[in-house]
């Protein structure tokens, strides 16, 4: 797919939700990875069209990562495209992920802790709040692929959350690209139609920085080793078909349940 092509695309399949953006602020829950920085790019593309405001929000975790020398490189960066970009420095040390079972939880924990300060920054009544993730279609097949792993094939040890019911609860509400929390805030995921070839070759073709230092925890990641089966394999997905698989075989969460957990939980706890 062609680089004009895929822009036209993604907004396409987006445009009736981004209908449902004017008037609004969406707030980008940003890690300057390669999806994060092209979905930010991509609406901010279009907040003209659709008539709503922007703002990034980086939860600067593990600091082995985000450093100042990068930090400041990207706020400089999306700052000329008049996006302002709020990092937040957590107290915790990376220590805090050594001799553990699985280092990348009390990372994801840390980053979670902090999302609920998003609302501090923000001068807007709740209901004009978007709030924004840049998880990718590739995402939502490699969580459905591992969960069927651990529950049909592996041995599950009580230390390993993977096939857990909060795990579940966490997996399924990334499978929904635009619902409305009680308080009246709304999540949006742009790029749930998006394979990452796609996404990571636009990125590349339009020089947008993202952060180069890899975590030296990633390979605990599982979508990480999936999405490069993916890629080596030439693999394609549909939305359609991933969700259906998701539905029918993982009995992914309802979203009418998702919508009644209360901000703080879901924010801090399953985002």
């Amino acid at each position: 797919m062609k680089e004009s092509d895929v822009f036209k695309y993604w907004k396409e399949k987006n445009r009736s939700v981004l209908e449902k953006c004017r008037g609004k602020l969406l707030a980008m829950t940003f890690s300057a990875g390669k999806d994060s920085s092209v979905c930010l790019y991509f609406l901010n593309e279009v907040k003209e069209e659709f008539d709503f405001s922007l703002e990034a929000f980086l939860v600067a975790y593990p600091h082995h990562r985000y450093t100042e020398e990068v930090t400041d490189k990207l706020r400089k960066y999306w700052a000329s495209k008049d996006i302002p970009l709020t990092v937040e420095i957590p107290e915790e040390p990376d220590s805090a992920m050594e001799n553990q079972a699985n280092p990348c939880r009390p990372c994801q924990n840390i980053r979670k802790k902090m999302l609920p300060t998003i609302f501090s920054y923000i001068k807007r009544p709740v209901s004009d709040v978007v709030i924004i993730s840049g998880h990718s279609l590739w995402d939502i097949a490699a969580y459905s692929l591992n969960r069927q792993l651990a529950e049909q094939l592996a041995e599950i040890d009580e230390n390993n959350e993977t096939a857990t019911e909060k795990r579940l609860l966490e997996i399924s509400q990334r499978f929904y690209p635009f619902f409305v929390m009680p308080e009246g805030y709304s999540v949006f995921r742009p790029l749930l139609h998006m394979n990452q070839p796609e996404i990571h070759r636009f990125r590349s073709e339009n020089s947008i920085p993202v952060i180069e230092e890899g975590c030296r925890y990633s390979v605990w990641r599982p979508k990480n080793g999936l999405s490069a089966f993916f890629e080596r394999f030439g693999y394609s997905f549909s939305y359609e078909k991933v969700f259906s698989f998701a539905e029918k075989n993982l009995g992914i969460i309802p979203l009418e349940k998702i919508t009644k957990i209360s901000s703080g939980e879901y924010l801090g706890k399953h985002f």
